[in-house]
């Protein structure tokens, strides 16, 4: 009983700090600004990031094989806790005139982002197919009240209809394509069902319907339509969430699926992820072109972000795996500062469209550069780690053969600096027109100083530096 209590020990810390932040607000004589549950969410995020990532990779089996922690494992898991912890320091109460969330209701908040970061540690350590499901609406369940959370907003409670409906859909779609592969395979182990499966109907039946409904989660074309409308309703910091922790665990739970369950129909699934990919590519980068509002251009760039991701699932080996790993590491830090910079702009001024960032590098020249090295590291540009998490994609596709997918993936990442210059061209090169008021000095809270400062390092560090790179690689020799 102590080893499967010690197994899952992550997670049970992770629902005991959402229990303890959500009773913060209990605490009598204390004024319910949320920053007490900020400090005590974060503390806890970051002290169990230091101990996973000082833990190294330790393979810890429980549950009768249902539940494993290894190496691979642990690298998800840390980007969730990382995600986590920046998204609650973007999420400190600020005195300015339309705060991204009420400060009475942080810890409530704070609470569902924390159960939902729970949900993604069990889905990466799921061995099997119930508790592989379960995890799943864990972390889906309070992304949905995170997203509706400001409820006396239309566009919030749009968001959060929006996203139930296609989040229940899609669970229909994965939980259809999983009884399928149950009853050919007459067993729930992921590691036991691959023998069972052969080239059939039924076989690409569950495939498609697998991939289709974790194509939700992961806002893969044409399973997208949620994310610009959930993106733009959400509030900032759980759009910015969204964006990378829950797409980082759709990706591992793809992984953990196709390579698998389907890893012997190889022909077939590397041919559905290329079509995939190319499609969410070329799609999500062709209508950022055309966004002015931030939220909704940062949703589209996530979509194209996805297909690159998609590309390096097409090596099902040990590259492809520390592939995805390492560049969904570069996306959360890159995509988390350029959300935090529309974070603090939206809570100051209630401006979410592009064009209204002109001069806005004259007065906040630092927040400027942020979103500059933001944009940079998105769109691929060395020496920021996005070059290296993009170059390192297509290196794994190309060592199995897939030239193709590498030169749609090269157009692509051409196209995207074309919109990503864009944002900065507002910012640095336009002057305001007539009547149009510039956006003012803005002072940022230590709390998000912190989250910019650490992505910021995070996103010129791990572009130079390989031991990031190699700690992938290391974990994806191991595997999960």
């Amino acid at each position: 009983m102590l080893e499967q209590t010690l197994a899952i020990s992550n997670e049970l810390l992770l629902v005991a700090l959402a229990i303890v932040v959500a009773c913060l607000g209990l605490l009598p004589g204390r004024k319910p600004d949320g920053r007490l549950e900020v400090t005590v969410a974060t503390s806890g995020l970051l002290l169990l990031l230091v101990f996973n990532a000082i833990n190294g990779f330790p393979a810890i089996s429980a549950f009768g094989g249902a539940y494993k922690a290894g190496p691979v494992a642990q690298v998800f898991k840390c980007l969730f806790l990382l995600s986590g912890a920046l998204t609650a320091l973007l999420s400190w109460p600020a005195n300015t005139p339309r705060p991204a969330l009420p400060g009475k209701l942080i810890g409530e908040h704070l609470s569902l982002l924390l159960l939902s970061i729970t949900g993604m540690c069990f889905l990466v350590s799921a061995q099997e197919l119930v508790l592989l499901y379960v995890s799943l609406e864990l972390v889906t369940i309070p992304l949905i009240l995170l997203v509706a959370f400001n409820r006396h907003e239309l566009r919030s409670a749009e968001a959060g209809m929006k996203y139930v409906l296609f989040s229940a859909l899609s669970s229909g779609l994965l939980l259809y394509g999983l009884s399928i592969v149950y009853g050919l395979a007459g067993t729930t182990d992921l590691t036991a069902i691959a023998p069972h499966l052969h080239f059939s109907l039924p076989a690409i039946m569950a495939l498609t319907l697998i991939m289709a409904g974790v194509g939700f989660k992961i806002s893969a074309v044409p399973f997208h339509l949620w994310a610009p409308d959930t993106y733009e309703g959400a509030p900032t910091p759980v759009a910015a969430f969204l964006s990378v922790a829950s797409k980082a665990a759709g990706f591992a739970l793809f992984y953990k699926l196709v390579s698998a369950l389907f890893g012997h129909l190889a022909d077939t699934t590397v041919l559905l992820l290329g079509l995939l990919a190319t499609v969410t590519m070329t799609a999500g980068n062709l209508m950022a072109i055309h966004q002015t509002n931030m939220k909704r251009f940062l949703a589209y760039s996530s979509i194209a972000q996805a297909g690159y991701l998609l590309i390096g699932l097409s090596n099902d080996g040990e590259l492809g795996l520390a592939a995805v790993s390492f560049y969904l590491l570069v996306y959360v830090v890159s995509n988390l500062a350029a959300f935090g910079v529309v974070t603090f702009i939206a809570a100051a001024t209630g401006k979410e469209d592009m064009r209204d960032y002109v001069g806005f590098s004259v007065n906040n020249p630092a927040l400027a550069a942020v979103m500059m090295l933001a944009m940079f590291s998105l769109a691929g540009i060395p020496p920021l780690a996005g070059f290296l998490g993009k170059f390192y994609l297509f290196a794994a596709a190309a060592q199995k053969g897939y030239y193709w997918l590498v030169l749609v993936g090269t157009v692509n990442a051409t196209i995207s600096l074309y919109y990503y210059l864009v944002v900065l061209k507002h910012m640095y090169l336009k002057k305001p027109e007539n009547g149009q008021t510039p956006i003012g000095r803005m002072n940022i809270s230590w709390a998000g100083t912190i989250a910019l400062a650490i992505s910021c390092a995070a996103m010129l560090v791990v572009g130079i530096l390989p031991h990031f790179l190699r700690w992938t690689e290391s974990a994806a020799a191991i595997g999960w």
